[in-house]
């Protein structure tokens, strides 16, 4: 497929991919950047040991490294043996490691949930999705039952080349970094900034006003309907949005995650009582469905949203996220593709 320079071009893992295929992306891009240069990343589970160590090597040549990480994830010492490693590197000063600070709720903290992985050469560029290196060789077996196999499951990263848009991004890590990942930056005038280049716009969380997509499910039109590859989905505005577009006649077709713990029966039965047709991925080898797309038809035409936001409170309300909208011609035909792919995959 031919893109523009200036649109996001879409790299995808899954069980129809080589094994290891974003991984391997993010270690050619860490390797193609020279002495001098720049490497900026956030993401919430990084468990790959080599690339632990092509980012070491990036520091020990001269490349300016920053590099956020969540510091207690969901399986808390999932990080732990990249962390100390890269802890004892140093990476130049670069390593920023987010800890919860302690919360009078239990349980009522943001994690640092974004996937961006942005590099200054050969030219500059910024990958945003779900995917986080969260495999190892050799694997632990008991930690991909837990956390999912997001080397061979079902994982996307957009890559975008706009030099707004990148540049953006880069500053927003260069934040985390600084600054930290405070639940209180959803106050900031520089975190409630959208950051738009043509069809394309960006948004963080967490932000003062949250319900970016429910903006668009509230005015959706007839066309080629709602559709969506879910990893995360509980009952929330997005659900009563999606099971009112289902009632007002509209086709809403969603294929979620597996487990209970992501999507739970609860919110399965309320959208299948609304009309919605949605249906759990199960692989064979338990490869888990990792990517969060949503495509709808609005007045203006297809768009389309990905990026690392969970469809869940967590995500709207407390985690630092990137959501990604466009509604560039080509990136909404190829998820729709991609949708399709993974709809027959599903039914083999």
């Amino acid at each position: 497929m031919n893109h523009d320079a200036a649109s996001p071009q879409l790299h995808f893992g899954g069980p129809d991919c080589p094994p290891r295929a974003l991984r391997d992306l993010l270690k050619e891009r860490i390797m193609a950047v020279p002495a001098g240069g720049d490497i900026r990343w956030t993401t919430y589970y990084f468990r790959d040991l080599d690339l632990a160590n092509v980012l070491m090597a990036a520091s020990d040549r001269g490349v300016r490294v920053r590099l956020c990480v969540e510091g207690h994830p969901r399986l808390a010492t999932a990080n732990d043996e990249v962390l100390a490693r890269l802890s004892a590197h140093g990476l130049g000063g670069g390593l920023r490691v987010h800890v919860p600070a302690l919360s009078m709720l239990a349980g009522l903290h943001g994690h640092q949930h974004a996937k961006i992985y942005a590099f200054s050469h050969p030219r500059p560029t910024a990958l945003v999705g779900s995917f986080n290196p969260s495999g190892n060789i050799p694997e632990d077996q008991a930690v991909i039952a837990e956390i999912g196999d997001q080397d061979r499951g079902h994982n996307m990263l957009a890559e975008l080349t706009q030099p707004l848009l990148v540049n953006g991004l880069c500053d927003h890590v260069e934040r985390l970094w600084r600054h930290g990942a405070s639940s209180f930056s959803r106050f900031s005038p520089r975190q409630n900034r959208v950051l738009a280049a043509g069809p394309t716009s960006i948004y963080f969380y967490p932000r003062l006003c949250p319900s970016v997509m429910e903006r668009d499910l509230a005015r959706p039109v007839a066309g080629k309907g709602i559709r969506g590859v879910i990893s995360h989905l509980k009952k929330g505005s997005l659900t009563h949005r999606l099971a009112s577009a289902a009632r007002r006649g509209l086709s809403v077709d969603l294929l979620v995650h597996d487990t209970e713990r992501r999507v739970p029966e609860a919110t399965i039965d309320m959208l299948m009582d609304a009309g919605v047709k949605i249906r759990r991925y199960r692989h064979a080898d338990k490869l888990p469905v990792h990517a969060k797309f949503l495509l709808l038809d609005v007045p203006e035409g297809r768009a389309a949203y990905f990026g690392s936001f969970n469809f869940n409170p967590r995500s709207r309300y407390l985690n630092h996220e990137v959501l990604v909208r466009t509604a560039e011609d080509s990136i909404t035909a190829r998820l729709d593709q991609r949708f399709e792919e993974i709809a027959q995959e599903k039914n083999q």
